[in-house]
């Protein structure tokens, strides 16, 4: 890949909006692995992921999700998707865009 189409891929990217999710849920070893599933099943990975345990004596987890491979409506089922999922407490979505005039 050469610089020139390095940066056109990193403009176009600055473009899509990124999608957020914010996850919290009980610490159980299983839980990290049924959420990246659902990105796992659709052929993507995460452009950033983030967790760890929280709350009294680390009965939690959190997790912090950001892409820009999904469309909105997309972005919208996987969430959906989360808060169904056993020991899930909370999902939270949104979407950061970027002006062009940045």
């Amino acid at each position: 890949m050469t610089l020139q189409n390095a940066s056109q891929n990193s403009s176009s990217r600055r473009q899509q909006p990124v999608q957020c999710f914010s996850v919290t849920g009980a610490a159980d070893p299983g839980l990290m692995p049924r959420i990246m599933e659902l990105w796992a099943k659709r052929g993507l990975v995460p452009d950033r992921w983030h967790g760890g345990r929280a709350g009294p004596g680390g009965c939690d987890v959190y997790i912090d999700i950001e892409t820009s491979e999904l469309d909105h409506g997309q972005a919208t089922q996987i969430a959906a998707a989360m808060r169904c999922m056993f020991g899930v407490s909370q999902v939270l979505f949104s979407e950061k865009r970027f002006s062009e005039f940045a």
